[in-house]
């Protein structure tokens, strides 16, 4: 087993191909496709499932793949220490987040770390949490730009995010500043799906059931259905729009926050790459954080309690 052999099955399980792999690592299929057997052999475990269209791997390879992965990182922290690498000239980092994040929080955070380390390949993937934890799990991504949940992962903290009602321009709560969540425990509710679990328990604290009537992903058709009056909502101050047509955004009484941050599957064998983008991360944030609280802040705090 060489690394050389690891390194072409890796790219083969990125792209989950051999043609593909060859193309981007120089190599002929047939190549591509001899090292992984050989490794496979040597292994003697099937590590991927051919098909027609691509490959995928077992069950057994999903578990390898990872320890892989740090091997590789090990590699490459090795290499640094052995030629005294000070700055970080190259790499790649690959960071997925969750959608209802992106918007407003990576591309000022990836614009920072850009500006710092411009010789460096950012790769951005967007999914739900199931998805980034997936990708961490088999170390298709680097880092996960995510809410704080309970994980085999390591999580770093950057901000918290405070939670937010929105209600329909014509809601009698509308010239509140706080709502409670007894409120509007009885009217329909809109359960956003990427933070249900948060609003479900923040109505469980104070002994109610929201009311879902609909359950949906996308925040801008959550946003129309509340304009609408389909019913109201809860979702992360990141969330709120830059104008609010036909809705009014209100504070949870008391206050509940959501934990957003970095997680990655161990410190221990981040490379200099990650390391650099989790303290651009830090920093950026810290600054955001500030900027987010006058900016809502005066929206949310023009009514009247």
């Amino acid at each position: 087993m060489t690394l050389f052999q690891l390194e072409v099955f890796l790219k083969v399980v990125e792209t989950k191909s051999f043609t593909k792999a060859g193309e981007q690592i120089g190599l002929s299929q047939s190549a591509v496709s001899q090292a992984v057997a050989a490794l496979e052999s040597q292994l003697n475990i099937k590590l991927l499932n051919r098909h027609r269209n691509g490959v995928s791997l077992t069950k057994v390879g999903e578990r390898i793949t990872s320890l892989i992965r740090d091997l590789i990182t090990i590699k490459t922290k090795i290499i640094n220490e052995a030629t005294g690498i000070t700055e970080l000239e190259t790499g790649t980092i690959r960071i997925g987040s969750i959608s209802g994040m992106s918007a407003k929080l990576l591309p000022g955070m990836i614009s920072s770390f850009k500006k710092r380390f411009p010789g460096v390949e950012v790769v951005l993937y967007e999914g739900n949490y199931e998805e980034v934890k997936n990708w961490l799990k088999l170390s298709v991504v680097d880092v996960g730009v995510v809410t704080e949940e309970k994980s085999e992962f390591e999580f770093i903290p950057l901000l918290q995010d405070k939670m937010v009602v929105f209600v329909p321009e014509n809601h009698p709560l509308r010239h509140q500043s706080y709502i409670e969540v007894k409120d509007i425990a009885s009217e329909p509710f809109i359960m956003p799906k990427e933070c249900s679990h948060i609003i479900r328990d923040i109505f469980k604290e104070q002994g109610f059931s929201p009311n879902t009537q609909f359950e949906v992903s996308d925040i801008a058709t959550i946003m129309a259905m509340v304009q609408e009056g389909v019913g109201n909502t809860i979702l992360p101050e990141l969330a709120i729009p830059s104008t609010l047509s036909k809705v009014t955004a209100s504070y949870l009484n008391p206050q509940v926050y959501q934990n957003l941050g970095i997680e990655v599957r161990s410190t221990e064998y981040t490379n200099p790459a990650i390391n650099s983008f989790i303290h651009e991360a830090q920093e950026f944030t810290k600054n955001l954080s500030l900027r987010l609280f006058n900016s809502y802040h005066s929206v949310i705090f023009k009514k009247g309690k």
